[in-house]
């Protein structure tokens, strides 16, 4: 369980730039931004020392790759969610967005010449050193496509052609998928192409479009369950696929309630064939209570639905019940 200590006397700006211990520069940075991003989902302004500070880490090389990605990780979008009394996804995804542009705006140069220091396609190795560089080098990609610019997102399809390493390739796969919808349908039809006989692979693939946050990503969802490449008999296949939707908070939540009736769908569908699986999905509506009151009635309508469905299994019934008890 999270353990959360408040406390108004640290000095975040500080001990994000300048803590030579990694741990507390890492809650530091993590506390920081919680703090930007909620006062920006209030209508209040950047703080400048959350830029100033987050530049010091960026131009910091003596510290380890793979720690300099975490340090440069905004909050997700669930850890945000836990700490909202209403939930409102987009004003989350609004705020991380908008903060991520202005990043990018400040240090686009910084950003730019760090990628290209990074970026060793032929490298595939799996020592930490080369595996941090790549989760730094992602990190910085991944700030730089929030601006939507045509030569990032170039950038981005060089990274996913010239790849070596699957964990590149799905890196550059995500970003293009989640930032250039113009360009990513090559690069989906690549990787289909590529290893559509693979299942591990494609699970893969099947976890990129579903956890993608554009438009229109229940639409894709359902149409994939009609891919010769997927089977709802396969367990893993059917995590990548609707798991991945229901972990998708900006798809889930959307304000018309779609996503919600999916899931119930699908947990009522999947119950007949793995009541386990159906039971996982099933909490995907563990935040019920912490709804607003339109959302709380879309979600009450498609739980009511699964409990009353005849010979639901034990499992899912228990769990629904409890949801709908908070």
């Amino acid at each position: 369980a999270p353990v959360i200590i408040e406390c108004d006397q640290l000095d975040y700006p500080f001990l994000m730039a300048h803590d030579s211990d990694g741990f507390v520069r890492y809650e530091a940075a993590n506390r920081f931004g919680i703090e930007i991003l909620e006062s920006m989902m209030s209508g209040g302004e950047v703080d400048e020392r959350y830029i100033e500070s987050y530049g010091e880490i960026l131009v910091d090389d003596s510290i380890d790759p793979m720690l300099k990605a975490q340090l440069l990780e905004l909050p997700t979008i669930t850890t945000l969610m836990q700490r909202q009394e209403v939930i409102d996804v987009n004003a989350i995804a609004e705020a991380q967005e908008r903060l991520k542009q202005i990043l990018a705006k400040r240090y686009f140069d910084r950003l730019k010449s760090d990628i290209q220091a990074l970026y060793e396609p032929t490298n595939a190795g799996i020592d930490g050193r080369s595996m941090g560089k790549r989760a730094l080098k992602n990190r910085l990609l991944g700030i730089l496509m929030s601006l939507n610019d045509p030569a990032v997102s170039i950038m981005c399809q060089d990274h996913y052609y010239e790849a070596h390493s699957m964990t590149e390739r799905i890196a550059a796969l995500d970003l293009l998928e989640n930032y250039a919808p113009n360009d990513v349908g090559e690069a989906l039809n690549d990787f289909y192409t590529r290893y559509k006989d693979e299942t591990l692979v494609m699970n893969k693939y099947f976890a990129v479009c579903a956890s993608s946050r554009r438009e229109g990503t229940l639409t894709r969802v359902q149409a994939l369950q009609n891919d010769p490449a997927y089977d709802p008999k396969v367990p893993n296949l059917v995590r990548a696929l609707i798991g991945s939707f229901a972990r998708n908070p900006v798809a889930f939540y959307d304000g018309s309630g779609e996503g919600f009736k999916f899931v119930a769908d699908k947990v009522i569908e999947i119950d007949a064939l793995n009541p386990q699986i159906a039971s996982g999905l099933a909490g995907a509506f563990k935040n019920y209570g912490k709804l607003s009151a339109l959302q709380k009635a879309q979600m009450q309508t498609q739980l009511e639905r699964i409990k009353n469905h005849p010979n639901l299994s034990n499992n899912v019934f228990e769990i629904i019940t409890k949801i709908l008890k908070v």
